[in-house]
């Protein structure tokens, strides 16, 4: 998992963790349609690095490590 991310990409983490916690289980197009074509790249860097894992039905989830690092704070952001 790369711990590094840009403030947008932390946006975005913090987003689908707002979601999440609603109860919601947003895919990359509720993502799109809610934010603009311009979060696809952001998703899939967050895939890339580890952030976002996708389960069943394209729907995004945090990775365990990412609901460690949101819940400690700490460990998020980039240089």
């Amino acid at each position: 998992m790369d711990f590094n991310i840009t403030t947008e990409e932390e946006a975005v983490v913090r987003h689908v963790a707002a979601l999440l916690r609603t109860g919601a289980s947003p895919t990359d197009d509720d993502l799109a349609d809610e934010l603009g074509d311009e979060v696809r790249p952001l998703l899939q860097s967050l895939l890339d690095k580890g952030w976002l894992v996708i389960e069943k039905d394209r729907e995004l989830t945090l990775s365990t490590i990412a609901r460690y690092a949101m819940s400690s704070r700490r460990d998020i952001g980039g240089p």
